[in-house]
């Protein structure tokens, strides 16, 4: 995911019929489902001021009754302290097709430091105000493959509970934020949260490559014969080698079946 593309944009947050209006959520259910996907996905963000500085960070809790949000940024990360200080700090993160873009208030840097990340390094932590709405942004920039539930790319992983069942789903699109996959209900179920790794992405006969990926979201499909799901799921990790792979599929519009739809957005 390129970093320009979760730059903040510069939106008029106090004009209700503006332009941006159309992209914004007040529900605070549907908002808090949002801000838990971010911190379930593990999905680095940029925090800062639109057209000015800005930090890479990543959401480690939502605490609702606190009405606080925690994120967590790499130890010595420079320019916190004048981040604080500037008014108009906003947060901005790729989830799926859209950009997901919210007001951070309150500003404060963690009382101890927290331990280390995946990746090592120490973190420390930050909070801010819980916010009282979220703008979806389209993101014009994503390609996305919509295909039938029985061709197309392929997964093939071990399921994260049950390790010795190894599963191969059909992906009914993909796109370089993510996919979602065709479960059928004779497979163990998957869950959001759950995190994947190692998996193997059959583009075609000729073109994979290996990643990890975290479930954001299950849907049941209850009027399908197969009385299955559709499993939403984003990469992880993703390898500069595997989104240059998925990049150029994409871009070639994915093999010659005439059924597939290539889309932006």
């Amino acid at each position: 995911m390129p970093f320009a593309d979760r730059h903040t944009a510069v939106i008029d947050d106090i004009d209700p019929t503006g332009p941006w209006s159309k992209f914004r959520i007040d529900e605070p259910r549907k908002c808090l489902g949002l801000l838990r996907d971010l911190r379930v996905g593990d999905i680095a963000m940029v925090l800062g001021a639109p057209r000015g500085p800005a930090m890479t960070v990543t959401l480690w809790a939502v605490d609702d009754l606190a009405a606080r949000l925690h994120f967590s940024a790499e130890a010595g990360t420079r320019g916190i302290e004048d981040l604080m200080a500037r008014p108009g700090l906003w947060a901005a993160a790729n989830l799926g097709g859209a950009k997901l873009q919210f007001p951070v208030n309150g500003l404060l840097v963690g009382e101890t430091p927290m331990a280390p990340g995946l990746c090592g390094g120490a973190r420390i932590g930050l909070q801010a105000a819980l916010p009282s709405h979220v703008y979806s942004l389209p993101r014009r920039s994503t390609l996305r493959l919509r295909q039938g539930r029985h061709r197309g790319p392929r997964l093939r992983f071990r399921h994260p509970l049950v390790p010795d069942t190894v599963l191969w789903l059909s992906a009914l699109d993909i796109s370089d934020a993510g996919c979602a996959l065709w479960k059928p209900a004779s497979e163990l179920p998957l869950v959001p949260g759950a995190r994947i790794d190692g998996v193997e992405v059959q583009l075609d006969d000729e073109t994979v490559f290996f990643v990890d990926i975290v479930v954001q979201h299950v849907t049941r499909q209850s009027n399908d014969p197969d009385s299955g799901a559709r499993v939403g799921c984003s990469w992880h990790n993703m390898p500069s080698s595997g989104r240059e792979t998925l990049g150029r599929w994409l871009r070639a519009g994915s093999g010659p079946s005439p059924f597939i739809t290539l889309s932006l957005g």
